[in-house]
């Protein structure tokens, strides 16, 4: 039998982290809460390695974000909200290319958000990713 954290694809791992921030935001629960409910995460490093760096580095990650959106992020739709900060998480801090990390928050931002939601990712990351220097 194989060891479940090994059939955790990237693309899975990305959506459950972005399930896991959704909960935090709306359900108002704290991370440790979350994980103590779905022990079977934590068998997934890439999903926790991820998780905890996008919830301990969201002030860095508003802050860039803040800069490339037309309106206060609270007025983003959580799952685009939350997409996006995987994104530039992603990008800070793995050094993954750009079209990666622009395609895949499209990806649950088509899967989980609102039906244009996912233009609005596409655009922001755009601009912000041939802005910045990051």
């Amino acid at each position: 039998m194989k060891n479940s954290a090994l059939n955790y694809s990237p693309s899975k791992s990305r959506e459950k982290v972005l399930q896991t921030l959704y909960e935090m935001e709306i359900g108002g629960k704290e991370l440790n809460e979350i994980l103590i409910k779905n022990s079977s995460k934590k068998s997934n490093s890439f999903y926790l390695q991820m998780l905890n760096g996008v919830v301990e580095d969201k002030e860095r990650i508003d802050q860039i974000l803040t800069k490339y959106i037309d309106r206060p992020k609270e007025k983003l739709d959580p799952i685009e909200r939350n997409a996006l900060r995987i994104a530039i998480y992603e990008f800070l801090n793995k050094k993954i290319d750009k079209a990666v990390a622009i395609n895949e928050a499209i990806r649950i931002s088509k899967k989980y958000g609102t039906s244009d939601g996912y233009k609005l990712v596409n655009a922001v990351l755009d601009n912000l990713f041939n802005s910045e220097k990051i």
